[in-house]
């Protein structure tokens, strides 16, 4: 869901002149992003780009397993690996009959110090008629649009670090 997000949204981003960088895998679980010998290349892309801001999105591969609650030290190392970055970790978008065993909550209650935003709740995304579960194309280009209202939105301009957030995040009017 990274790449589905990332093709639109860098773009919106670097229209704003915000350098960035899309990194995606297909078909990847969160243990495979928190490795310890970086087989992802996570900790190596946070060593190399230094971001000023990491967005995260990871777990709609993993939304039926039976013991969400595996994943919750894999998704704190994650948010180790960040360090002390302001980082977002969106929960990946539902389709119409997505599994629900807990892991979005699992994410919610283990990403600090990132900054968990459930997009599900404030944006309903239409699918491919082909697999049900990806957003269409003009659906990416939505939520790209919307992540970049929100970041607007959320942002604290005088904040210590380029990407500081407001105390308590709000969906964007």
């Amino acid at each position: 869901m990274a790449d589905a997000l990332g093709k639109d949204l860098k773009p919106l981003l670097e229209s704003l002149g915000i350098k960035n960088v899309l990194h995606a895998k297909e078909a990847t679980y969160i243990p495979q992003w928190a490795s310890k010998y970086d087989i992802m290349g996570f900790r190596a892309l946070l060593a190399l780009h230094t971001p000023d801001l990491v967005i995260i999105t990871l777990g709609g591969n993993e939304l039926a397993m039976p013991n969400p609650a595996e994943r919750a030290e894999p998704i704190r190392e994650i948010a180790r690996f960040v360090g002390d970055r302001p980082c977002l970790w969106l929960a990946a978008p539902l389709w119409p009959k997505a599994p629900n065993t807990g892991l979005l909550e699992v994410i919610k209650a283990n990403v600090a110090p990132c900054i968990f935003v459930d997009t599900n709740a404030m944006l309903k995304l239409d699918v491919l008629p082909t697999d049900g579960i990806h957003p269409t194309i003009p659906e990416r280009r939505r939520w790209a649009e919307f992540m970049v209202r929100w970041l607007r939105h959320n942002r604290a301009p005088n904040g210590p670090k380029p990407w500081s957030f407001v105390a308590t995040t709000s969906p964007p009017p």
